[in-house]
């Protein structure tokens, strides 16, 4: 698997990992570097990617998006065994939708409570610096990392551009399933099938505009599912420099 370097780290196992730091913010400033990192699946850590996380970047909170079958499946990998704490706040099992920008709105809708609650115990004290992950780091990560960088005031252009980045990843991705497949003893997917989950920027795009619609941005969002003017001052005074 080829290296990836984010935050001035080169990590081997992890494809889609990224520091959120740098990112601009509309009222001024940007994202703080090393505060927040999201990623395909910790399970694919090797042992010197968790070295690294942990003793140069501090990472203090692992928060797994994933369902409990997948955690079964296969693992948490080496950061298990490391002083970080470990969350897990499963976003799967919300049916399908007609469109993938669909899909992470429902989620946004049916996992509300639970999103603005992992947002409220990211930005305590102590929690950061903290990766967020699913199991490749697009879908259920892209909608979380979206909720955060649009309550932190980080422009709509700038939060797809972020999402899109994973789409370099896409190649070790593929790799990476039709090993698991083959593994689990199950029939390749072809190629188109691959081809309409790009992490393309339009899809997040997309999946904002209908934020805007249904809850007049992420502002209105939040307030829906309990977080407060407190809980998004404290996300932006952890956030933002």
């Amino acid at each position: 698997m080829s290296e990836q370097t984010a935050a001035g780290v080169s990590l081997a196992g992890l494809v889609n990992f990224r520091d959120l730091g740098g990112l601009p913010v509309s009222a001024g400033g940007s994202i703080r570097p090393g505060v927040l990192f999201r990623s395909d699946s910790a399970a694919y850590a090797t042992d010197s990617d968790a070295d690294l996380l942990v003793d140069t970047l501090g990472l203090r909170t692992i928060v797994d998006l994933r369902d409990l079958p997948e955690i079964r499946e296969l693992g948490r990998g080496p950061l298990a065994d490391r002083d970080v704490a470990y969350i897990n706040v499963p976003l799967g099992d919300i049916g399908s939708a007609a469109t993938r920008a669909e899909q992470y709105a429902d989620m946004l809708r049916y996992k509300g409570v639970e999103i603005a609650e992992l947002i409220r115990l990211v930005s305590r004290p102590g929690v950061t610096p903290a990766l967020i992950h699913c199991h490749i780091g697009c879908d259920r990560t892209g909608v979380v990392i979206a909720a955060i960088l649009g309550l932190v005031g980080v422009p709509t252009a700038d939060i797809c551009g972020d999402y899109g980045r994973s789409t370099k990843a896409s190649a070790a991705i593929r790799v990476r399933a039709r090993e698991r497949r083959s593994v689990l003893g199950l029939a390749q997917m072809p190629d188109s099938y691959y081809d309409k989950w790009e992490p393309v920027a339009a899809v997040m795009a997309a999946t904002i505009e209908l934020v805007d619609q249904r809850w007049g941005g992420f502002a209105g969002w939040a307030a829906k599912h309990g977080l407060t003017a407190d809980d998004i001052a404290a996300l932006r005074s952890l956030m933002v420099v």
